[in-house]
C-alpha cells in the first residue's frame, strides 16, 4: 500500500542523495567529490531508520552493512559557518536578460545574470578582501605582459587603463621589450580610457613606439593608426588625425585600407570638409581601395547641404559597383530631400526602402514626420526655407484640406511604428505634436499623455538598470553597448527588458556615442518630455484659445525642473494675448528678468504686444522708459516701433467702456455717437503718425519697412483718410520700398470703409501691372464691396477671378449669396443665382458655414420659401446650430416668420445635442 504519493518519494530521494558523508574530524563542511553520492548508494551507506524508529548508533554498521558516521560529522563547524553565512548574505535575485536577433524574430535567448560567474566573483573578492595577487607583478616576458593585456576584455574600462599604465611602468621597471603586439594592446586599452587620459597617454606612447622604430625594432601597421584614429575621434582632434595620414604613408610606408578610409571620411562629414572628402574619395580610387556602402554613406553625409541631384549621381555609382544600399543610405537620402524640401521625393525613397529587404528605424520615421512638420508650415505660407506655398492661388478650404490630410499622414506614420514595433523616442513625439499644434488638433495632449506613460516606464527601466550596475552585473561597459544594439557588430540585436525595447539601457550609454545637435536627437533613444516639447504644447494651447491650459503646462513644465527660457516666455505672452491679460504679462515678464534670463528684444515686443492687443495706455510709459533708459543694452528694432503703431488702432483712453459697452456722449450732449468716434480715432491716427515720424528721424537708428507702412495703412482706415493713405503709399515709394500685395489690400480696406468707388482704379492698376497681381483677398475686398451696394459688377467680377486662375472660397460665394438676397426686386432671379451658386459651392467640395445658410435664409424668407425647411434640414445634418441672424433674418420678414414658426413645428429648430458652441460647427471626434 503506497502511503505517500510519488512526487513526495521523488523529493525524499532527492533529499537523502544530497547528504554529504565526511570523514570524521574534518574542518568543514564542504561538497564530496563528484561520484560520491553514487558510490554510497551502491554501498547501501544510506541512513536507514529501524524498525522501532529509532536510528543507529554511531559507528553501528547499518543494514546494509555499512559504518555510520558519528553525529558530530553531520554538525556544521566554524568554517562552515562562514561558508553558509557568506552564501546567505545577500541572496542572488534572478535578473533575466533576454535578447532576439533580427534574422530569428520569434526566438529568445535569456540567461540569468545573477549567476554571471565573473560577476559573483569579483563581489566575493571585493567583500572579502580575497584578491588574487597582482597578474602584472608575475609577467616577465613580452609574451606573457601581452597575454594578460589581451586577456582584459572583461574588465570595466577604468579597470583596463589602470592594466595598461601598471603594464607599462613594470615593463620599464624589469627592461622588457615591447613589440608591436604591446604596442597594439596597450593603444586599444588606453584609447578606451573613460577619462580625458584618452587625449594625451595614446600619443605619448605613439611618441615612444617611434623611438623604437628608429632603431629598427619594429614598426606601426594599420592597427596602430587605427587607434590613434580613433584617439582622435573621441578627442575631436581632426586636423590631428590627417596629420597622422600623411605621416603614415610618408614614413611607413603604409596604405589605409577601406576602414580607415570610411573613418577619415566620418571626420570630414563631422567638419562638412568637403574638399577634403573628394580628394580622400579619389585617393581611395586611385589606390584601387574598394569602397564599401559606409563610404558612400559617409561622403553622400559630406555633401549632404548639396543639390540633391549630386547625391542621386552618388547614389547611382553605388549601384552601378553592385554596393547594396543598406538603411543608412535611404535615410542619409532622405535627409538631404528635407534640407532641400523635397516632400514627394522623400516619400518616394521611403517606399523603395521597404521595397528593398530592409527595414526603416525610428531615424527614419522622425525625418518624414519632421517633414509633415515642414509641410504644414509650406502649405501656411510659414516656410523657414524654400519656397512657400503660393497663397493667391489657394483657397482656405483647399488649403486646410491639405494640412488635414499632411495631419492624418503623420499620425499613419506613427501608427505604422507601433505595428512594427519601433520604438518611439522624443523627438518622434515632440515631430508629431509639432503636426498636430499646426493643426489646432485636440489628440495632441493624448500623444503627450502617451508620452509621459513612456517616460515613465523607462524610468522604471533605468532603476532596474542601475542596479544591475551597481551590482557589477553590467560592469563591462563595451558588453552593455553590444546588449544595448549600439556596438558595431550587433546586428541591429537589443536588450529586451520589461517594456521589450532596451530603450533604459540604451539611453543610458547613448550619451558615450552622440551629442545633442539635430541629428543626434533624431536618433537619440529614450524618451521624456523637455523644453521643446512644453513649447509646442503651449503654442497648440493658444492656437485653441486655451489659456488655463497653457498655464497649467507652464507650471507643470517648471515642476519637473525645466526651467522656461525667452522662447518659453515669449510664448507665455502669446497666450496672455488670448485674454488681454496685462497684470498677468507683466508678472511674466518680471518674472524672467528675475530669473536672469538673457535679456532679449523679442521678449520685450512680446510683452508690448499684450499690452497693444488690450489697447492699454500704459504701453507708451512703458515705451517711453524702454528707449531713454541708458543702462538697457536692448534696442528697440522694427517690430517695436510697428507694435506701438498697431496699438493707436485699439488704443483706449482712460474711463472709456469695454468694447461690447456703449460708448458715452461728450458732457454737453452735443456731439453724436458717431462724432465721438471719429474725434476718438484721430487721436489716435495722431499718435500713430507721431511714432512714423520718430522712425523718419535722422536720429533714429530704426528706418519703416513694409509693415509699418502697413500698420499706418490700419490707423487710416479707422478714420476712412483716404488722402493720408494715399501719402503714406507715395512716401513708401519715394523710401525706395515696393508696396506688396499685402499693402495694396490695406489701401482698398481704407476705400471700402469710406464708402469709395474709386477703389476700382487701384483694383484696375494692380491688373495691369500683374506685379504684384491682384490675390484671393484683393477680389474677394472688392466682391465685398460691391455686394453690399447690390452693383451688378459683383457677378462680372466673379467670373473674371475664376478666368484668372484664382479658386474661391466659401467666403467669396457667401458674398455672392448676399448679393443675391439684395435682389429684391426680382425674387425669381434672386432664387436661380442663388442656387446656382450654393451647388458651384457643393460642387468645387466647399463646406458650408453659418453664413452660408443665413445668406440663403435672407433669399427664401422674402416669399417664404419652403426651401427654408431643407436648409434648417441640411444644418441639422451638417451640426451647425441657428445663431441670432438666422432669427432675425426670418423674423424681419412676415412671411419668414411664418416659416419660423412652422419650422418650430417640424422640429427643425431643436438644438443639435452635442453642439458645443452657438453657430459653431461641432469638431469631430
Amino acid at each position: 500500500m503506497n502511503l505517500f504519493p510519488r512526487k513526495f518519494k521523488e523529493r525524499t530521494l532527492v533529499a537523502q542523495n544530497r547528504l554529504e558523508v565526511l570523514d570524521e574530524g574534518s574542518p568543514m563542511a564542504n561538497t564530496a567529490p563528484p561520484g560520491a553520492a553514487k558510490a554510497r548508494q551502491q554501498k547501501g551507506g544510506l541512513m536507514m531508520a529501524r524498525k522501532d524508529g529509532s536510528s543507529p548508533a554511531a559507528g553501528e554498521a547499518s543494514p546494509a552493512g555499512a559504518t555510520v558516521p558519528p553525529l558530530s560529522t553531520y554538525i556544521p563547524s566554524a568554517g562552515m559557518d562562514a561558508t553558509l553565512e557568506r552564501s546567505t548574505d545577500r541572496p542572488r535575485k534572478k535578473v533575466y536578460l533576454t535578447t532576439v536577433r533580427k534574422e530569428q524574430p520569434l526566438k529568445r535567448y535569456t540567461r540569468d545574470l545573477a549567476r554571471s560567474r565573473d560577476g559573483q566573483e569579483r563581489r566575493d573578492k571585493a567583500k572579502h578582501g580575497k584578491e588574487d595577487a597582482d597578474p602584472v607583478e608575475e609577467c616577465m616576458t613580452t609574451a606573457s605582459f601581452n597575454f594578460i593585456l589581451k586577456d582584459s576584455t572583461k574588465k570595466t574600462r577604468l579597470e583596463r587603463k589602470t592594466l595598461a599604465i601598471k603594464a607599462v611602468e613594470r615593463m620599464r621597471t624589469m627592461h622588457v621589450p615591447m613589440d608591436l603586439e604591446t604596442y597594439n594592446n596597450l593603444l586599444a586599452l588606453l584609447v578606451d580610457s573613460p577619462d580625458q587620459d584618452c587625449a594625451v597617454r595614446p600619443f605619448k606612447l605613439y611618441e615612444e613606439m617611434k623611438d623604437d622604430c628608429r632603431e629598427g625594432v619594429l614598426k606601426p601597421d594599420l592597427q596602430t593608426f587605427s587607434h590613434l584614429l580613433q584617439a582622435c575621434e573621441r578627442t575631436g582632434a581632426f586636423d590631428k588625425a590627417f596629420d597622422l595620414l600623411s605621416e603614415m604613408k610618408l614614413e611607413f610606408g603604409l596604405l589605409p585600407d577601406t576602414n580607415m578610409y570610411n573613418k577619415l571620411l566620418g571626420f570630414c562629414v563631422l567638419q562638412r570638409d568637403e574638399h577634403r572628402a573628394s580628394s580622400l574619395f579619389e585617393e581611395m580610387k586611385n589606390g584601387k581601395v574598394q569602397p564599401n556602402v559606409h563610404t558612400y554613406n559617409s561622403l553622400m553625409n559630406v555633401f549632404a547641404e548639396n543639390p540633391a541631384e549630386l547625391l542621386a549621381q552618388m547614389f547611382d555609382d553605388m549601384i552601378r559597383q553592385n554596393i547594396p544600399p543598406n538603411r543608412r543610405t535611404y535615410n542619409t537620402l532622405m535627409r538631404s530631400c528635407q534640407r532641400q524640401g523635397d516632400y514627394d521625393k522623400a516619400f518616394k525613397l521611403f517606399e523603395e526602402l521597404k521595397a528593398e529587404p530592409l527595414e526603416p528605424d525610428v531615424v527614419t520615421y522622425n525625418i518624414l514626420i519632421d517633414m509633415c512638420k515642414e509641410r504644414i508650415d509650406f502649405l501656411q505660407g510659414n516656410a523657414s526655407s524654400g519656397a512657400a506655398a503660393n497663397p493667391n492661388r489657394r483657397n482656405e478650404e483647399q488649403q486646410e484640406s491639405r494640412i488635414k490630410g499632411v495631419c492624418m499622414l503623420a499620425s499613419s506614420l506613427f501608427n505604422e511604428m507601433d505595428e512594427k514595433e519601433i520604438r518611439p523616442n522624443t523627438f518622434t513625439y515632440n515631430a508629431l505634436m509639432g503636426v498636430l499644434a499646426r493643426c489646432a488638433d485636440l489628440r495632441i495632449f493624448t500623444v503627450f499623455h502617451s508620452m509621459k506613460e513612456d517616460a515613465e516606464e523607462e524610468e522604471k527601466d533605468r532603476h532596474k538598470l542601475q542596479v544591475l550596475l551597481d551590482n557589477g552585473d553590467l560592469m563591462d561597459s563595451e558588453g552593455a553597448l553590444m546588449l544595448a544594439g549600439l556596438g558595431d557588430n550587433t546586428n541591429g540585436n537589443g536588450i529586451l527588458m520589461d517594456d521589450k525595447s532596451g530603450a533604459a539601457l540604451r539611453g543610458h550609454y547613448q550619451r558615450l556615442l552622440i551629442g545633442d545637435d539635430y541629428l543626434a536627437r533624431q536618433s537619440a533613444f529614450g524618451v521624456k518630455p523637455d523644453i521643446t516639447t512644453y513649447h509646442t504644447l503651449l503654442t497648440a494651447a493658444e492656437r485653441m484659445g486655451k489659456a488655463e491650459t497653457a498655464y497649467e503646462l507652464f507650471d507643470e513644465m517648471k515642476e519637473h525642473g525645466i526651467q522656461p527660457d525667452v522662447v518659453t516666455y515669449i510664448k507665455m505672452m502669446g497666450v496672455c494675448c488670448l485674454n488681454k491679460e496685462t497684470d498677468r504679462a507683466y508678472d511674466l515678464f518680471q518674472e524672467a528678468s528675475e530669473k536672469m534670463v538673457v535679456p532679449d528684444i523679442e521678449l520685450y515686443n512680446a510683452f508690448v504686444n499684450v499690452l497693444a492687443e488690450a489697447g492699454d495706455p500704459e504701453v507708451f510709459d512703458s515705451f517711453q522708459r524702454f528707449t531713454t533708459d541708458r543702462t538697457n543694452n536692448l534696442k528697440p528694432n522694427h517690430k517695436t516701433y510697428n507694435t506701438m503703431i498697431k496699438v493707436c488702432t485699439k488704443l483706449r483712453r482712460e474711463g472709456d467702456p469695454g468694447p461690447n459697452d456703449p460708448l458715452p456722449t461728450d458732457e454737453d450732449g452735443l456731439r453724436s455717437r458717431e462724432e465721438l468716434i471719429a474725434i476718438r480715432n484721430t487721436e489716435r491716427q495722431q499718435k500713430g503718425l507721431a511714432i512714423y515720424s520718430e522712425m523718419c528721424d535722422n536720429n533714429c537708428p530704426v528706418k519703416p519697412n513694409a509693415d509699418t507702412y502697413g500698420a499706418l495703412l490700419d490707423v487710416c482706415h479707422l478714420t476712412k483718410d483716404i488722402e493720408r493713405a494715399r501719402s503714406v503709399v507715395d512716401d513708401m515709394q519715394a523710401r525706395g520700398l515696393v508696396p506688396t500685395i499685402t499693402t495694396y489690400n490695406k489701401l482698398m480696406m481704407v476705400f471700402v470703409a469710406a464708402n469709395d468707388p474709386a477703389i476700382r482704379e487701384i483694383f484696375d492698376m494692380l491688373k495691369q501691372r500683374n506685379d504684384p497681381g491682384p490675390n484671393l483677398e484683393t477680389y474677394t475686398i472688392l466682391l465685398a464691396f460691391y455686394s453690399a451696394r447690390a452693383d451688378p459688377q459683383c457677378l462680372h467680377l466673379f467670373e473674371d477671378m475664376k478666368k484668372t486662375g484664382i479658386d474661391p472660397d466659401c467666403r467669396v460665394f457667401n458674398i455672392m449669396l448676399q448679393y443675391c438676397a439684395k435682389l429684391r426686386d426680382d425674387v425669381v432671379r434672386a432664387k436661380k443665382k442663388s442656387l446656382k451658386f450654393f451647388f458651384e459651392l457643393k460642387l468645387r467640395e466647399l463646406t458650408p458655414d453659418i453664413d452660408t445658410y443665413n445668406a440663403l435664409m435672407e433669399v427664401f424668407a422674402v416669399t417664404g420659401d419652403p426651401l427654408i425647411f431643407k436648409v434648417f434640414e441640411e444644418m441639422i445634418e451638417n451640426s451647425i446650430v441657428p445663431n441670432k441672424t438666422t432669427f432675425s433674418t426670418l423674423i424681419k420678414e412676415k412671411k419668414g416668420l411664418d416659416m419660423l414658426r412652422k419650422a418650430g413645428e417640424k422640429g427643425l429648430l431643436d438644438p443639435h445635442p452635442d453642439a458645443i458652441e452657438e453657430g459653431g460647427l461641432i469638431p469631430p471626434d
